[in-house]
């Protein structure tokens, strides 16, 4: 009786090993393997479609930041600082409104909709830029005044202090190092 058994286990698994290497087996491999295959390709597709790169980068940084290189951000930050050099009080002015409108272009890549500045500041919750807030919005007004007073003069130690302003915004949005 003991013979028996072992032996039908034996014949048993020699059968099961004969079937797996099969003919049949093989082009069921394949076919599951294409299957999975097409399963992973729609599950990648489904996160591009269900934008999880944006949810990542909200979850990341609290806020959908836009997709600018740092290299390339800080090439635009290097000529606005290099317009500090020089002597020319227009030179200042052009400076801060370049700044300003970086920090703008960046907003409106958040998500904080408005026909100008003032209105994007006016959208921004307290909490959503720290301390930053407030002194965005003190030199968004000295950028107005530039614009808008013919005579409105400025030097270089106002203009330092203002771009500082927006440096300190880009470093903290990590937009700069």
């Amino acid at each position: 009786m003991e013979y028996d058994i072992t032996n039908f286990i034996t014949v048993l698994l020699e059968s099961l090993a004969n079937f797996y290497h099969s003919p049949f087996v093989l082009v069921l491999k394949i076919l599951i393997g294409i299957y999975v295959a097409v399963l992973f390709i729609d599950i990648v597709l489904m996160l591009i479609l269900r934008d999880v790169g944006w949810h990542l980068r909200v979850g990341l940084k609290g806020a959908d930041l836009p997709l600018v290189s740092k290299s390339k951000m800080q090439k635009r930050w290097d000529k606005v600082k290099s317009r500090l050099e020089s002597e020319s009080p227009s030179q200042y002015k052009v400076a801060i409104i370049e700044a300003d409108a970086i920090a703008e272009e960046i907003l409106d890549g958040i998500g904080y909709k408005g026909a100008n500045m003032s209105e994007k500041l006016e959208q921004v919750d307290v909490n959503h830029l720290d301390d930053h807030l407030e002194s965005l919005k003190g030199a968004h007004k000295i950028r107005n005044q530039i614009v808008h007073e013919i005579d409105f003069a400025i030097d270089q130690r106002m203009a330092l202090a203002v771009i500082g302003v927006y440096e300190n915004f880009l470093k903290y949005l990590e937009f700069l190092d």
